[in-house]
């Protein structure tokens, strides 16, 4: 049996280190931060504070690699929510009706999504994690990756021989650089960014989350003006996280006044209207740098190294894929190496199923991406009549999702990543989005109608043109 180094203790890396153990002899995670004992805040994940959710997608993925991990997750308090009913949503065109379907999505915080993560792994054979540690670079050649170089938590270094080193250090990975430390060329990238930005801040939930949505306005492309949004996630503990998101020239501030201030400019005031009525806990948390980015490592890697999660594509979080990709990326990791085994290249046959996990969630991240003013792109795509069609048909899926239930469970089911982007064009969800209308959308008041709880907290529908 050989050995495993996983550069990276976040969810992408323990995961993959969950995927790895069964086909080694020792897996090693190589982690920065020392880790909290509980779901607690970490240094090295800035975004923790903010809002997340785990899609159904993904939750399959995770329960696949750590049964358990989700009965774990809904017993210490996360929520389980059906896709689209238990959403409080305006999706572009309008208001989501309530469906049922199969898809759904765990909402929890970040913190204890990722103590649960630990503690079912923890007690797995093989697999150790070496906190407060940092990675200098890798071991090896051109051709073949032996290891990787850390400096410990004394000052001192060590160089950690391996026979595969997966690369799970997320969005600021240096692995490019180290390749090239090698004489490796570096991976082709390809960058859009919308200049999203966000504001967060937690909120006791007024009577509690039991039966409450997840509430969502959702930013919207093609308006020649930036997008804005705002989510309410209901989390552990009877608590809400509420975070607003605007694109470039259009953020958010951290400011209490303007904070309430962004929330009456979106489409509909509801999510300004319900945070009013909770108790704020804690600052206001600012982030940015959310920029699409895509390195295409399965075009060439030296032998003994893959890459996962973030480090191989980091996805603007407003879609909320980043925890599913993670998941997925792991269980093709498990995947490539039930069918092939451990062997010097079985780090490009990673690579390559792990492309086919990120292609659909890539395409539309940075598609919706491109459509706000003011976005950049390393690939500007050329306005033919391919992408002018695609657009077109998508215009018309979205706004069939409103009203139709075929239509709403392909959308969701792809939009979960629970089912491939082809999902999107079967005969019958053609149909439901090119046929003419059958029913009107609904109101704002018929949309908070379908979740007392929020009916009784926000009163009364505002007058006819707001929402």
């Amino acid at each position: 049996m050989s050995t495993a180094l996983v550069l990276g203790g976040g969810l992408a890396g323990l995961l993959a280190a969950a995927a790895l153990g069964p086909h080694v002899r020792s897996v090693t995670v190589v982690e920065q931060d020392v880790l909290p004992g509980g779901p607690q805040p970490r240094r090295g994940l800035p975004q923790g504070d903010f809002s997340h959710i785990l899609l159904g997608g993904g939750a399959d993925a995770l329960d696949a690699l750590l049964p358990g991990t989700v009965e774990a997750l809904l017993a210490a308090g996360a929520h389980r929510r059906r896709l689209p009913s238990g959403l409080l949503m305006r999706l572009g065109p309008g208001w989501l009706q309530g469906f049922d379907s199969t898809a759904y999505l765990i909402a929890c915080s970040r913190h204890l999504l990722d103590h649960t993560v630990r503690q079912q792994l923890r007690g797995r054979a093989g697999v150790t994690i070496r906190e407060g540690t940092s990675v200098l670079g890798l071991v090896g050649d051109a051709g073949q990756v032996g290891g990787a170089l850390v400096e410990n938590p004394d000052g001192s270094r060590e160089s950690l021989p391996a026979d595969l080193v997966v690369d799970a250090t997320g969005r600021r990975s240096q692995a490019p650089r180290w390749l090239r430390d090698l004489g490796f060329d570096g991976p082709r990238e390809e960058t859009v960014d919308a200049g999203l930005a966000y504001a967060a801040r937690l909120f006791d939930a007024p009577g509690g989350n039991r039966d409450f949505p997840v509430v969502s306005i959702v930013p919207v492309p093609g308006r020649r003006r930036p997008g804005r949004g705002a989510t309410i996630i209901p989390i552990e503990n009877d608590r809400w996280i509420i975070t607003l998101s605007g694109t470039r020239a259009g953020e958010p501030s951290r400011t209490e006044s303007e904070f309430h201030t962004f929330l009456k400019t979106l489409d509909h005031p509801v999510v300004h209207d319900l945070a009013r009525t909770a108790r704020p806990i804690g600052p206001i948390r600012t982030c940015h740098g959310t920029l699409n980015r895509r390195r295409a490592y399965e075009n060439g890697a030296p032998a003994g190294f893959a890459a996962t999660g973030d480090a191989v594509a980091a996805l603007n979080p407003v879609y909320g894929h980043g925890m599913a990709v993670a998941a997925q990326c792991a269980v093709a990791i498990r995947t490539a190496l039930d069918t092939e085994g451990l062997h010097p290249q079985v780090g490009a046959a990673i690579q390559r199923r792990i492309t086919r996990v990120l292609d659909t969630p890539w395409s539309m991240a940075k598609e919706q991406d491109r459509g706000f003013p003011g976005a950049r792109s390393s690939h500007p795509a050329a306005a033919g009549p391919a992408t002018r069609l695609t657009r077109w048909y998508t215009d018309r899926l979205l706004r069939a999702a409103l009203t139709d239930p075929t239509a709403a469970a392909a959308y969701f089911d792809v939009f979960s990543l629970a089912a491939p982007a082809a999902r999107l064009t079967a005969p019958s969800v053609a149909l439901a989005a090119l046929r003419p209308r059958r029913a009107d959308p609904l109101t704002v008041a018929e949309a908070i109608a379908r979740f007392s709880r929020v009916a009784e907290l926000v009163g009364p529908p505002r007058p006819p043109g707001q929402g």
